[in-house]
This record gives structure tokens, sequence and C-alpha cells, in this order.
């Protein structure tokens, strides 16, 4: 045991520790004794200062805060103030000039005093302010000044009104509240008779720009912030109008006055508060101590005097240690180093030059493998591709490609398989990540019986499988089960859906181009038909079919068309449909079926609506065209039968319906006066759709069905205006609603406003 702490003594680790724990130690030493001393005195000078500058701010606020409640005092004793919150709804208009009187007398007080930015004088029975500047109701006060409310209406009128809970049910004599951003000072009137419902209230808007100012000017405040808040420590003010948050959570406590160290953000700061002698408010400041150094700068220099003699003295034992340390790591360079005098071995960081050169080894070594790996990944890729587009090399044996290409082939059985890999969603991987996760996967799985090597071709990940000898009976079971096994560990894992397609086994390798074919063609067969499942081309037997739409045929699904029978129509695309995909054919045997359906349908739909513009968006042959799938083909075709039955039902119905015109003009004539009547209500009651009743109306009276119900209202309102009823009464009376919409179709037809026809009768 002492043998192997002797040896652990004269290593370079050890002798570094010793060092660097003695260089370490005498600057803390020393610094700790310093920082004592100078934080004791920092935070007296901190103390000392935030509760001056807090107490100039508040006598300043203060003196303000006064004056502003001397004001609402005088206004609340102010004759002409109490006369016009006397006022009643029936008296208002016969005291107009007592309610001029009041305002000018509020424009004095306002420009005698730029604490407060306005004079807003609420009256509970006119429900209206009047300010210094207008004299409106209280809605139209609201929309003017909403922003600067920042609250519902129904809120602020309750606030105005004094229907806001206060303690012990007391009525306060004048209160200080918070309209978004701006603060303001109410006071309310009560009636004489004691009842809870108030005269009126006035309200000071107090001159945020004028306290922001105020702010600002006290000592340090650029280096800092400065708050006043309310009892809730809901901000009221500040200087700083970038802050984020209204409410201070640091600010507290049972003492009117008081000063702590807060970490606030990351950086430790002054929080100092003075409660007001006049409000509830509370005067907060925050600042960084790092302010308050510059009080003691002479104490700072003392503290860097100390640190430099401890970097003194540190640098006399850091070359003491070093040299004698050095030696082992010199050692180490003149390892690496290939230069042969002492001057070129020489380098300024030796642990860096040792590290590096280490470094640039093994990424040098990592290189030439991921190249080698990738150069033989992109050969054996660009081989396989060639293989399967019939460029194989004549007389090459697979032994002699799996040599030259690093393929693990040992038979001259191949079989080719074709991967349609359909991703997960957004979060899912990439389709070149999906083929390698498939890949790998796939070749985990099968590589035990039999040797795979990928690549990708058109858009799919293309396998070509060299089948093992000893199960060549059973590969496509081999294939199936590994499959099976990758697709279940893929959807849990992963969230990828894989579908297969396969040739049959084939000899050499001038064959893999012909199961390739047969792949592709087992692909195109699975898409066509809609199969998520492995399908194999030996399963696949192509016939010889001689199906065609017949004449007669034809013949009866057009006149079902034509008849507006869209479930006959359908069932009979269905069973069409059905018969063509219930043997193997080809897909351009299909797509001729496909087409000559559609234009059987082309050509039942009537000739006006062939000419229609909207017909001419549906473009129904490119519509078919693009489809690939079966269902798409069925989707297709049944919308579009749809829309054509559609059509020869509307032409069916409006042969049907002539006499449809008189009857919608006698229904608006009923119902003129209702506000709700519209060409959706007309529609609904004779259970047509809105469009077709207005086309219908249109193409039997010559006018346009709203036209008409506007003309109708106007006529009878033209009655009623000779009668002498009011504008407000006849908007009602005919079904508008609203004078100014009456206003406004009156004047369109009639070319003069209803007032002005009234007065020319």
């Amino acid at each position: 045991m002492k043998q192997k702490k002797l040896m652990f003594s004269k290593s370079v680790a050890y002798k570094w520790i010793v060092s660097y724990a003695v260089i370490m130690l005498i600057p803390l030493i020393v610094s700790a004794v310093i920082y004592l001393q100078t934080k004791q005195i920092v935070e007296y000078e901190i103390e000392r200062a935030g509760h001056a500058m807090l107490k100039q701010m508040q006598n300043t606020v203060d003196s303000e805060i006064n004056q502003a409640e001397k004001m609402a005092m005088q206004l609340s004793i102010h004759n002409d103030v109490n006369k016009y919150l006397n006022l009643t709804p029936a008296g208002e208009k016969e005291q107009s000039f007592q309610i001029y009187r009041t305002r000018q007398e509020l424009s004095k007080y306002k420009s005698t005093n730029d604490f407060v930015s306005g004079i807003y004088l609420y009256s509970s029975t006119l429900d209206k302010l009047l300010t210094d500047e207008t004299y409106t109701d209280s809605q139209t006060f609201y929309e003017l000044n909403r922003q600067m409310i920042g609250m519902p209406y129904a809120e602020w009128l309750s606030m105005l009104k004094g229907n806001t809970e206060t303690e012990q049910g007391l009525l306060p004599l004048i209160e200080f509240k918070r309209w978004d951003s701006t603060v303001v000072l109410m006071k309310p009137f009560s009636n004489a008779g004691g009842n809870e419902i108030l005269r009126g209230t006035l309200v000071l808007p107090l001159n945020g720009s004028k306290i922001q100012n105020i702010l600002r000017n006290v000592d340090w405040v650029n280096n800092g912030d400065v708050y006043i808040t309310d009892k809730n420590n809901q901000i009221l003010f500040q200087n700083n109008s970038l802050a984020s948050f209204e409410t201070v959570t640091f600010a507290g406590g049972g003492d009117n006055a008081g000063t702590s160290f807060m970490d606030i953000a990351g950086t430790e700061n002054m929080v100092s508060f003075i409660d007001s002698d006049t409000t509830d408010w509370k005067y907060i400041s925050v600042f960084p101590s790092s302010v308050f150094w510059e009080k003691a700068r002479e104490i700072r220099n003392l503290n860097l005097s100390g640190l430099l003699l401890c970097f003194l003295v540190g640098g006399g034992v850091i070359s003491y240690f070093a040299r004698k340390n050095y030696n082992p790591v010199r050692e180490l360079v003149n390892m690496f180093s290939g230069a042969k005098d002492e001057q070129s071995r020489r380098v300024l960081d030796e642990f860096a030059f040792i590290r590096e050169n280490a470094l640039a080894a093994i990424r040098e070594r990592d290189d030439i493998n991921s190249r080698q790996f990738r150069q033989l990944r992109v050969l054996q890729t660009y081989y396989l591709s060639r293989l399967l587009k019939g460029e194989a090399e004549d007389g090459l044996t697979a032994r002699e490609a799996a040599r030259l290409h690093h393929f693990e082939w040992e038979t001259e059985d191949f079989a080719v398989l074709l991967f349609y890999i359909q991703g997960g969603g957004e979060n899912g991987p990439s389709p070149s990540l999906s083929n390698f996760i498939v890949s790998n996967i796939i070749k985990d799985f099968t590589g035990e019986h039999h040797g795979l090597s990928f690549t990708e071709m058109d858009g799919m990940l293309a396998a070509v499988i060299n089948i093992n000898a000893a199960r060549s009976a059973g590969w496509k079971e081999d294939v199936e089960e590994a499959l099976a096994k990758t697709l279940e560990f893929i959807d849990r894992k992963y969230r990828l859906q894989i579908a297969m397609a396969g040739s049959e086994r084939h000899t050499g390798l001038s064959s893999l181009h012909q199961g390739y074919l047969q792949a592709l063609e087992a692909q195109e067969y699975r898409l066509l038909l809609e199969e998520n499942v492995s399908v194999w081309y030996g399963d696949i037997e192509p016939q010889q079919t001689g199906y065609y739409l017949s004449i007669n045929d034809e013949v009866v699904f057009i006149n079902l068309i034509k008849s507006g029978e869209l479930e006959q129509a359908s069932a009979m695309v269905d069973d069409i449909l059905a018969q063509l995909f219930c043997s193997q054919v080809s897909v351009e045997l299909v797509r001729y079926a496909v087409i000559d359906l559609t234009s059987s349908i082309m050509k039942a739909v009537p000739q006006e609506n062939q000419r229609s513009k909207l017909w001419e968006e549906w473009r129904p042959m490119k519509r078919v065209l693009v489809c690939t799938t079966r269902g798409e083909f069925r989707q297709e075709l049944l919308e579009l039968t749809g829309i054509a039955c559609g059509m020869a039902n509307e032409k069916l119905a409006l042969m049907a319906n002539t006499g449809i015109g008189e009857e919608v003009s006698a229904y608006v004539k009923d119902n003129y006066a209702d506000i709700n009547l519209s060409v959706s209500m007309i529609g609904a009651h004779f259970g047509i759709t809105p469009q077709y009743v207005s086309r219908l109306f249109k193409e039997q009276t010559g006018q346009g069905l709203h036209d008409y119900i506007s003309r109708i209202r106007t006529a009878e309102a033209k009655a009623l205006l000779q009668e002498g009823v009011t504008i407000e009464e006849i908007s009602s009376r005919v079904g508008f609603s609203s004078s100014s919409a009456f206003i406004r179709v009156f004047k369109k037809y009639e070319g003069i406003t209803p007032g002005r026809f009234k007065n020319l009768q």
C-alpha cells in the first residue's frame, strides 16, 4: 500500500494537483478577507441611497396626489356640479345652459392642474358624461375611449354607478382605479336620501407621462427600475415602459419602509420600498447592486491590489511547478513530432498538440473506412440498377459478380422484390431514411437464409434476393415471414406501411431484368385493386377478356341519367365495375372501359349544361384519366353520375314548375313585413334550393327575387310615408332591420331619401 502511494506521488497528476491547489489557495484566502469588508460597506451605501431616492420620489408624487384630491373635493361641493348631477332626463334640454356652464368650470379646473389629463363627470340619472371638452352618453364615450378604458363596457359602467363591492358596504370617499394603463381618481356622489344608488361619479385620469418623468428624474433611475403600486401590488406607474409584468411580488411586509437584496433574473438587485403618506400606494425601486460599486472605488482598488498580489505570488509558484512537471509532457511531444532538432519539436501548447495529433489519426482512420463503405455502396447500387435494367455483362456468373462487387451471392437463382413504403405522417422518417430502415430490418430477418441486396428504382425500394439452394422450395415463405416480422416491428416504432410485389425465380444475372418487369407488373396490379398486401407475379394469371359496354347497356344507362334516377344509375356503374374487376385484366382495358362510361355520362348531360362555365370547370374526362386505383375510378364515376342526374332533375323541375313565379310573388306580398324574409326563407317554404327558386322566378317574371322583395317593401313604405308615419316605425313595419338599411334601399329605388320624399308630399 505504501509502495503504491509512493508511485502515485511521483506521477504527473499528483504534482499538478498539488501545484494547482497551492496556486488557487492564495488568491482565495486574500479575496475572501477583502470581500467581507467590501460587502458591508457596499450594503450600507446601497440602503442609504435607496431610501433617500424613494423618499424624494414619495414627496414629489404625494404632493401632486394631494393637489388632485383637493381638486376632487372642491368639485364635489361646487354648486354647478351638484346642479348638473340633480338634472333629470325631462329637464335636460331646458338646462342646456347650465350644462354648458358646468363644462366651462371643469375646463377651468383642468387648466389649473397639469397632473390630471382630464375631468369626467358621470350622471347616473342621465347616463351621460360631461368632460372638460365633450358631453355625450356613456356608450358613445366608451366607444371613443375604448383603448384608454381597457375593460368591457358593462364592467366599466358598473364601476361608474358604484355597483362594485366595497369593504363592509361603505362608500369610499376617494379611491384610485386602473383603466388599462391609465390610473384614475374616482370621487362618488351619494344621494341625499342615503340609499345605495349614486347620483354620479367624478373621474380624474392622472397624467401618466408626468409621473413617468418624475420617476425618470430620480437619481440613478437610468440604472434600474422604479414602480408605484397599489395595495394589491399591481403596478400603476413605472419608469420602464418595456416591462412585461403587471404586478410585483417582491415588495411587501407589514413595515412602512424597507430594503432587501433579491436575485431577479439571475442578477442580484437591491429592492427598496416605502409607503405613501396620503394613499395606499407603495413606492418601489429595483437597482442592480453593481450600480453602487462606484461609491466604493477605494475598496474596489484595494480588492484589485490584493488580487494582483495573489497573481504575482501564484505566478512564481506556477513557474516552479511547471518546470518540475514539464519533462513527461516534453517526452510525449517528442514522440508525436517527426522533427529531429529541439527547435522544430518545440510547440506553444503541448497538450493541444498531442490531442490534435491523436484526434487527427483517429479521424483519418474513420474517414477512410467511411469513404470505402460509401463508395462500395454506390458501386453496388449502380451495378444492381444496371442488372435490373437489362444491362448485365455477358458470360459473368453470380459468384464472379459477388467477388467483384462484394455481394453475398452463392447460387445462380435470383428473384426481384419491390417495396412500396408509405410514411407515418409529418413526424415520421423521410423517404430515404424509411428505405434505409426497411432494408436493414428485412435483411436482418432474411439474411440467415438468403442473400439480399438493395437499390432504389423509380421511387421504390428494390431488392435482389439470392435464393439459397437448401431452401429453394420455401423461399417465398421465408420472404413473407421476414416481411411480417418487419411490419410488426416498424408499425410499432416508426408507423410505416409496407406493400411488396415479387417476381418468380430466375436463373442467371441476365434474367434479373425479366424479374424486375414481373415485379413491376405485380406492383401495378396491387395498386389498381388497392390491396395493401404482398403480391407475387405467379399468383397473377392474366386473362384475355372481350368485355365492352354494349349499345343496349349504354342506352339504358343514358336514359337512367336523363330521367334523374341516381340510385339506379349508380347501381349500374357498380355492376359494370364489378364485372370488369372480377377477372384479371390489363390496366389499359380498365381505362378504356372507364372512358367509355364517362363518355356515356357526358352524352346524357343536357346541351345547355355542357356549354356552361361550371361544366367546363368539372372537366370530367381529365378527372377520370388521372385515377390510378379501383376506388378512385368508382368515386369519380359516381360523382359524375350524381352531377349529371342533378342537372337532369333541375331541367325536369324547371319544366314542372311553370307557375312558381306567381306563388312566390303572392308569398312575398303576404310576408314582406317579416324581417327574416329572404331568398333562403322562400326556398325553404317551397321546398327547393334558394339558387333554384331565384332562377325560376327570374325566368318567369324577368326580375331578380331579391330586387322584387325590396321593391315591394319600398312601395309599402311610400304609402306609410304619405300617412305621416315616422321613418323608424316604417322601417320596422315593412321588414327592414334598421332605419339606416331602409333609407339606403329607399334611396336606391326612388332616387331620394324617405325624409325628402315625405316633405314633398
